[in-house]
């Protein structure tokens, strides 16, 4: 049995057994549970409780009998279903978070966010924020394709970028920074591990966020003391 569709059923929420013993199903059309059992190499002793449970779950039917012979829901009917209800419960929890008031205390200035989907998430809500003015640094083109549709929303855009012809594709008009601002945004070695800085963004000299990688991990950190972006901004100024 292939390890990927055991697994990818496994994601869905069955157990590893429960996902063995569906799959099975779906290539017999029909079956026994001692059939079932022996293919898949369930247990006996727990195949009918495997089973069961499927069931009970929208998985399986069976036809009660001696012996009682079991098939598998139609795939697409159980992932249809599925989709439903998680899009409803999505929704659900999404209007339920909505609504909480809750009272934040001692509030940090500063946070970081590792997740691939929590960093794009973070930088979307940033730039939706800007009012008057961000100033970018960037070494990624990829950064700023990937948000093209938030910063072309931003009046007083300003990108700086470490080499401009890596930049041509990418709709924006950049500056290059001067020979030796380099510095700034070197790459270091700290431990063996090699940290790294992909963009800042400074919006309206209040807050920043900074998007890099440290010691191989991707991180996001969102920064909100007016007087550190005015540092960054300081920096940034230099460059050019």
């Amino acid at each position: 049995m292939q390890e990927e569709i055991v697994e990818g059923l496994r994601k869905l929420g069955l157990t590893e057994y429960e996902a063995k013993a569906y799959a099975t199903l779906v290539g017999m059309g029909e079956a026994t549970a001692r059939e079932v059992h022996e293919l898949c190499g369930v247990p006996r002793t727990r195949i009918y409780d495997i089973l069961r449970d499927l069931g009970s779950k929208g998985f399986v039917e069976f036809v009660q009998g001696s012996p009682t012979y079991y098939r598998a829901v139609e795939p697409d009917r159980v992932m249809e279903r599925l989709r439903d209800e998680l899009v409803a419960c999505i929704d659900r929890s999404t209007s339920e978070l909505l609504s909480l008031n809750l009272e934040a205390h001692g509030s940090s200035p500063v946070w970081c966010v590792r997740s691939e989907w929590g960093i794009k998430n973070r930088i979307r809500d940033f730039l939706s924020k800007v009012e008057q003015e961000l100033i970018v640094f960037c070494r990624s083109p990829d950064l700023l394709t990937e948000h093209r549709a938030e910063l072309k929303k931003v009046v007083g855009l300003q990108i700086k970028v470490d080499r401009k012809e890596k930049f041509e594709d990418s709709g924006f008009e950049v500056l290059e920074m001067r020979e030796g601002s380099e510095r700034f945004f070197k790459d270091s070695i700290i431990d063996g591990s090699r940290n790294s800085i992909d963009a800042l963004m400074i919006a309206d000299g209040r807050s920043s966020i900074v998007i890099g990688t440290m010691s191989g991990e991707k991180l996001a950190i969102i920064i909100k003391l007016p007087v550190i972006a005015m540092l960054q901004k300081a920096v940034w100024e230099s460059m050019v």
